[in-house]
């Protein structure tokens, strides 16, 4: 008879139960073979050999009754054999996986100091938001009578920006159709580029067209009907 006084229950075994957990209690810690524990010798009785299906049924039934009080004390390897554990063997699991566990102050303070390192490292690489205004800005009307939002961004030299939003002011009250809404233009730091962003809205999609021009000099303007044909602003 096998007591639990813990939980004060009682399994009475019979002789193939007995043998099985007889042999596991001699061979503590160890793999006890399978071969082993089919060949059932009782004292006073003719050995006889347990059936796979049988075999199986007992240590199943051992480990439903002790693993109850005692996690992982019985392992069983299919087609191998069976270990019964010296000390019963604890698995440890993860914080993450017990939502009713309580945090140590070392685990804690750990998550704290990683968060806090991950902010700081995120506020060093975030870049603020930079706003500008125009330093021209226009509404041109064209022969056509559309209406055209200009604006000119020069942070150097209001002078340029001045000229050539004059320059494109006359040059696009000339064209007889002009496609776009809006024309925004950015003058470079270094004075050799202007990039130009053509924007077209509909009732269903905006439109949009990049234009970068390379400029000898910043100080002339270049801008004539023949190019705004070419680059397509006016038709």
């Amino acid at each position: 008879m096998l007591v639990d006084q813990t939980r004060s229950t009682q399994w009475h075994l019979n002789d193939n139960e007995y043998w099985v957990l007889t042999q596991l209690v001699l061979h503590r810690g160890q793999v006890v073979p399978l071969t082993m524990l089919e060949t059932v010798i009782v004292s006073g009785q003719v050995a006889h050999q347990l059936t796979q299906g049988e075999l199986t049924s007992i240590i199943h039934h051992i480990i439903d009754y002790l693993c109850v009080s005692h996690l992982n004390l019985i392992e069983y390897i299919p087609d191998q054999g069976v270990i019964l554990y010296p000390i019963n063997q604890t698995k440890h699991p993860n914080i993450l996986a017990l939502p009713n566990r309580l945090l140590s102050w070392g685990q804690y303070g750990i998550i704290i100091g990683a968060l806090l390192a991950l902010l700081l490292f995120l506020w060093s690489h975030i870049i603020p938001p930079m706003f500008t205004k125009a330093d021209v800005l226009r509404q041109i009307i064209a022969a056509s009578g559309k209406v055209i939002q200009l604006s000119i961004y020069d942070g150097k030299s209001p002078q340029d920006a001045m000229l050539h939003a004059e320059c494109l002011s006359t040059q696009l009250r000339l064209c007889h159709h002009v496609r776009w809404d809006s024309i925004d233009a950015a003058i470079s730091a270094d004075r050799h580029y202007v990039s130009l962003l053509l924007t077209e809205f509909t009732e269903t999609n905006w439109h949009y067209k990049n234009v970068k021009i390379s400029v000898s000099d910043m100080h002339s303007p270049f801008i004539t009907q023949a190019w705004l044909h070419k680059v397509n602003i006016c038709g």
